[in-house]
C-alpha cells in the first residue's frame, strides 16, 4: 500500500480537525446566550461600561434578553437581568452557582479571608455555619431589645446634630449594633475607635470600586506594573487603604482578648440579656469572645482561626430613606399618620408593632427596591458546564445579578423608577406588587446578616419617622431647597449625594 502523499495528510488532518475541534466549538458558540458583537482578541472590553454598569446592562437586556454573554480575553461574563433568571440558576441550581471568581483587587486591600470572597468549599462552610450560628432568624430574636435601644439613641443624636452630622449619626446606628454583636462593645461617644475605624473602612469600600470589574480584576498580572501604567490606578488606592483593613481584623478581635485576661470564662457564655449587665472591665458576651472559648488554648489561636472571626457591615439603606423622605415628603406624612393611628404619641415603636403598620413596612420595603445597596450584585462564579433555557453557560463564567435591572423590571413594577411604597399595598389601595426579594443576594451565597439587616432598618425607620420629619431647608428668600437631579447606582455616588443633601434636610422633632 501506497504511503500517504504530503498533500493528502494535510488534507485529512484538516478535515479530523475541523471534525472533532472546529464544528464542536462553532455549535459550542451558538448555544451561548445572546450579547452585544465581540472582537476577536478583544472580545467585548472595549464595550465594557466604565460607569452605571447596571442601568447599561439594563438597557442591553432590552435587545438581547434577561441572559447575556459578554467575553474579555481569557474570560466569559453571564450578566442576569431578571429574577426569574437569577432565582432559576443562583437558587434553584444553587450547587453549581455558589463559587466566587476571584477578586485580586480585593485580595490585595486584604479582604481575601472575608466570607463574602471565599470560594466555594470547606472552609466558606466552616465560616458561613459560626455566621449563621449568630444571625440565623431565631437567634436574631435575642438583639431586638438592643435595637430599638440603639434605632432610640439615634432619634436623639439626630435631633440634636446639625445636618451635616447626620450621616455620622447613621454610621454610628449600624456600627453600634455590629460593634455590641461582635465584640460586646457599647458606644458611648462620637470619638469611639470603632466609630473612626467603621468610618475609615467604609471609604476603602467606596475605593475599591465594584467587585470583579476593575482593570486588574481582568488583568491581575497589572499589579506588577509601574504605577503611572494605565490600568494600575486602584494599586495604589489599594496600598493606601491595606492597613485600615487588617486593622479592622484586627482590633475587634484584640480588644476582646484584652478584656479577657482574667475573666471566668464559664460565666460569660452569650446572652444577649446579659449584654448591659456585665461589670466593666469584664469581657463582654460577643461573637468573638464565644469563638475563642471553642479553641483548645489561648495560645493555640491560629491566624486563619482569627480571620473567622472578623468582618463587619455598612449599609446606605438609611442614607437613601433619609433622601427619599425630603425628595417625597406625602409619603412621610402618609407613614406618620400611620403611626399616630396605631402607637400614638405616647411612646415609640418596637418590633411587635410591624405588623400593624402596613405603610411603614412599604416605605421600608420599597427602599431597597428604588436604591438596591449593592447595584450589580457580588459576582458568582458558574462551576461547570450546564443548560438553561437552551443556552450554554460556560463553566468558569463570573455571572453578575444585576440587581438593579431586575428593580427597574416594568413587568413586574409600574412606574419602576418611581419611589412609589403603595405599590406594595393590596387592591384597591396599592397595586398588590410582590417585595423586592433580591436585597440580600441568592442561593448559598444570600448575606448571613439579612435577619440582623432587616431588623436594624426597619426599627430605625420607623424610629425616625415616629421621632422626627425630615424637611427640607429654605434659601435665603424663604422657599424650599429641593435636592437636584437623581441618583446613580455606585457607591460612590450615594455617599456623595448623601453628604451633598446632608445641608438640605434639617429634622425637626414631632409633638
Amino acid at each position: 500500500m501506497a504511503l500517504l502523499t504530503p498533500t493528502l495528510s494535510v488534507v485529512i488532518l484538516c478535515v479530523l480537525f475541523l471534525f472533532f475541534v472546529a464544528l464542536p466549538r462553532r455549535k459550542r458558540a451558538s448555544m451561548l446566550p445572546p450579547g452585544p458583537p465581540r472582537t476577536p482578541i478583544l472580545g467585548n472590553m472595549r464595550q465594557m461600561p466604565t460607569a452605571e454598569a447596571p442601568l447599561v446592562f439594563h438597557k442591553w437586556a432590552e435587545t438581547y434578553g434577561d441572559v447575556m454573554y459578554l467575553e474579555v480575553p481569557g474570560q466569559s461574563m453571564i450578566i442576569l437581568d431578571s429574577l426569574r433568571a437569577a432565582e432559576d440558576l443562583l437558587d434553584h441550581r444553587s450547587l453549581i452557582y455558589s463559587d466566587r471568581p476571584r477578586f485580586p483587587l480585593l485580595e490585595i486591600f486584604g479582604w481575601k479571608a472575608a466570607l463574602t470572597m471565599l470560594p466555594y468549599g470547606k472552609k466558606f462552610a466552616k465560616h458561613r455555619q459560626m455566621h449563621q450560628a449568630y444571625l440565623n432568624r431565631h437567634k436574631c430574636a435575642d438583639y431586638l431589645s438592643l435595637q430599638i435601644q440603639e434605632a432610640q439613641t439615634l432619634a436623639n443624636n439626630l435631633l440634636s446634630s446639625k445636618p451635616s452630622g447626620y450621616e455620622s449619626c447613621l454610621s454610628r446606628f449600624s456600627t453600634g449594633i455590629i460593634a455590641r454583636i461582635v465584640a460586646g462593645h457599647t458606644i458611648r461617644s462620637n470619638e469611639d475607635a470603632y466609630l473612626s475605624l467603621s468610618s475609615s473602612v467604609s471609604q476603602a469600600v467606596l475605593s475599591a470600586g465594584v467587585p470583579g470589574t476593575t482593570a486588574i480584576d481582568f488583568f491581575p498580572i497589572l499589579q506588577h506594573f509601574p504605577r503611572w501604567f494605565p490600568g494600575t490606578h486602584y494599586m495604589s488606592v489599594a496600598e493606601k487603604w491595606r492597613p485600615v483593613v487588617r486593622e479592622s481584623y484586627d482590633y475587634p478581635v484584640q480588644s476582646v482578648k484584652r478584656e479577657r485576661v482574667g475573666v471566668d470564662l464559664r460565666a460569660c457564655m452569650y446572652h444577649a440579656s446579659t449584654y448591659d449587665s456585665q461589670e466593666s472591665g469584664q469581657a463582654k458576651p460577643s461573637f468573638i469572645l464565644t469563638q475563642l472559648q471553642k479553641m483548645e488554648s489561648w495560645d493555640s489561636v491560629m491566624k486563619e482561626d482569627e480571620d473567622d472571626l472578623k468582618g463587619a457591615a455598612t449599609s446606605s439603606s438609611l442614607s437613601i430613606f433619609v433622601l427619599a423622605m425630603v425628595l417625597h415628603p406625602n409619603v412621610q406624612v402618609k407613614a406618620q399618620e400611620e403611626l399616630d393611628r396605631v402607637i400614638g404619641k405616647g411612646r415609640l415603636p418596637e418590633f411587635g408593632d410591624r405588623e400593624k403598620l402596613p405603610y411603614v413596612e412599604c416605605v421600608f420595603q420599597e427602599i431597597f427596591r428604588w436604591v438596591p445597596g449593592v447595584p450589580l450584585g457580588i459576582p458568582h462564579r458558574c462551576m461547570k458546564d450546564n443548560i438553561y433555557r437552551g443556552m450554554l453557560i460556560p463553566a468558569g463564567s463570573i455571572v453578575f445579578p444585576n440587581i438593579k435591572g431586575m428593580s427597574l423590571d416594568a413587568n413586574i413594577y409600574s412606574n419602576p423608577t418611581t419611589f412609589c411604597p403603595e405599590r406594595y399595598l393590596p387592591k384597591p389601595a396599592g397595586f398588590a406588587e410582590p417585595h423586592f426579594p433580591a436585597k440580600f443576594g441568592f442561593g448559598r451565597r444570600i448575606c448571613t446578616g439579612q435577619y440582623l439587616g432587616d431588623n436594624s432598618v426597619w426599627i430605625a425607620i420607623a424610629t425616625i419617622l415616629a421621632s422626627c420629619t425630615i424637611t427640607n431647608a429654605l434659601n435665603e428668600q424663604g422657599n424650599k431647597i429641593v435636592p437636584e437631579g437623581t441618583i446613580n447606582d455606585t457607591f460612590q455616588a450615594i455617599h456623595t449625594r448623601m453628604s451633598a443633601l446632608s445641608n438640605h434636610a434639617p429634622l425637626r422633632p414631632n409633638s
